[in-house]
């Protein structure tokens, strides 16, 4: 007797489960940046976000439990992607200097290539950062960007280079800043300064300024410091 022929397992089928799992919740993921990005935490619709990740509501709540759940996530991905911009492994290779130029550059770029980070951070700070005080993976994120400052900082101290009075926190509060007033504000300052802040030569100048500024500091060769 001939078996019967079982039928052919759909492409579908014959993924591992994880990895389906795994790429609907990229997805949606992916739909709550947009959807977060562009109506904010309170305005941001669950419903909206999974008619985006073509999934069903529940699978949202199944995948993160909640919107808030949801919405750290997003914030977690955010952050996340801003310091894979800072390869603080890079900056291992590099002198001083020339690492801390990089580490500038990297953060306004960084800014720059995905906007949704200034309009997410800023949601955010009006919330006084509620949600993100819940996250453990935030933190840790920094703990290595810290750790390379302070070594950069260290190694410029000790060739002779840099002031011995630099906090590495306060560091890169201040490059961190110089970067994203820049994104954040682009639009009102161009139209109260008549310019055009988007235009590649000004962006590249300003990239250059603002690592020019921040190395002047670490040298203490900003006009009128003691250091000088």
């Amino acid at each position: 007797m001939v078996a019967a022929r079982q039928p052919a397992k759909s492409a579908a089928a014959s993924r591992p489960p994880g990895r389906d799992a795994a790429r609907t919740r990229e997805r949606i993921l992916r739909a709550a940046v947009r959807e977060f990005a562009t109506h904010g935490y309170s305005g941001g619709r669950i419903e909206a976000i999974a008619r985006r990740s073509d999934v069903a509501k529940g699978l949202v709540f199944h995948h993160f439990a909640s919107k808030e759940g949801l919405y750290l996530a997003v914030m977690e991905r955010i952050y996340e992607s801003l310091r894979r911009r800072q390869n603080e492994t890079q900056l291992e290779g590099l002198g001083p200097v020339e690492g801390m130029r990089r580490l500038v550059i990297d953060t306004f770029r960084g800014f720059r290539e995905m906007p949704e980070i200034i309009r997410l951070m800023n949601e955010e700070n009006l919330h006084r950062a509620r949600h993100i005080k819940g996250s453990r993976a935030i933190p840790a994120l920094y703990n290595p960007l810290v750790a390379a400052i302070e070594r950069l900082v260290a190694a410029g101290r000790d060739q002779g280079l840099f002031r011995t009075d630099v906090d590495p926190v306060a560091f890169y509060v201040a490059l961190s800043g110089l970067g994203y007033f820049y994104m954040a504000n682009r639009h009102t300052l161009g139209a109260v300064l008549q310019v055009d802040l988007t235009e590649p030569a000004r962006i590249a100048a300003y990239e250059e300024m603002i690592a020019d500024m921040a190395v002047a500091y670490l040298l203490g060769t900003v006009r009128g410091s003691p250091f000088a």
